[in-house]
């Protein structure tokens, strides 16, 4: 039997790695806000929900990119 090394990564696969890091920090802030802008909206309560939910989605944001390189510092051991 052939024994399989396993490769890190391709360069092509590194590259989306790194583009969703960014990605999931824009969208989650995104979405966010949007949901603060609507629910301000329609409670007539202009810029607070807005901030809060905007700071949510951020906190989220940060956190997927936190599980993300921990990940792949757990890989590379």
């Amino acid at each position: 039997m052939e024994k399989k090394e396993k490769t890190s990564s391709n360069g092509i696969s590194d590259y989306m790695w790194l583009a969703s890091i960014g990605i999931h920090l824009v969208v989650s802030s995104i979405v966010g806000l949007f949901i603060g802008f609507y629910l301000d909206k329609w409670l007539n309560t202009k810029p607070i929900f807005m901030f809060v939910f905007f700071m949510i989605g951020l906190f989220a944001g940060f956190r997927q990119i936190y599980k993300e390189i921990k990940k792949i510092g757990q890989d590379q051991k």
